[in-house]
């Protein structure tokens, strides 16, 4: 009887079927990978930086994926996984727990297929069209890469439409602005 390797015997060990294209014109390949001890409480894209941690160390290229928040609020991590958009729940790939998957499974790894998200490497999709500006792709690096975030649009920022603050007897505080009032709309 074969004695198991995990340090936990709640970990998994997974085989990883991950899309890998070096850019924009090559021709792009499912890589298998597998990955062992991997913990339930990872999430999907702490579990991808293992695997790179690993490519690393064997001197291979790492996986690029693009991530920004980690925290399920931007979107940027969006993932085909098992040919669900962000996986078996739902929820963002940040958030997807590798609770959501059983000690052995085989997990399908794509980028979003969109004509309007070409493929600029491996995972990372160019999301221009939603941005309205283009993004610098993220880095295989393991840890996650912080880009800037885009300027809101004029129309979208929060305008002040009365006072900040109630009014105070004090002398020493400075005068609020007026409250600015609209006109009815006469048709």
């Amino acid at each position: 009887m074969a004695t198991s390797t995990k340090s936990d015997p709640k970990n998994m060990d997974l085989t990883l079927r991950i899309w890998r294209q070096d850019g924009p014109s090559d021709r792009g390949h499912l890589q298998t990978y597998e990955v062992e001890d991997i913990s339930p409480d990872m999430s999907f894209l702490e579990m991808l930086d293992v695997l790179n941690e690993q490519l690393n160390a064997k001197g291979e290229e790492p996986i690029a994926f693009d991530s920004d928040c980690r925290e399920g609020i931007c979107g940027m991590c969006g993932l085909m996984i098992s040919g669900h958009a962000h996986g078996p729940e739902k929820t963002t790939t940040c958030q997807l727990h590798m609770r959501s998957f059983k000690d052995g499974d085989t997990i399908t790894v794509e980028p979003w297929r969109a004509d309007a998200f070409p493929i600029i490497k491996d995972l990372v999709v160019n999301r221009s069209s939603l941005t309205g500006s283009s993004r610098p792709a993220a880095s295989s690096r393991s840890t996650p890469v912080r880009l800037p975030r885009p300027t809101p649009h004029p129309s979208r920022s929060r305008r002040r439409t009365g006072p900040s603050r109630p009014p105070s007897a004090s002398a020493a505080a400075p005068a609020s602005p007026p409250a600015r009032t609209r006109a009815p709309c006469s048709s």
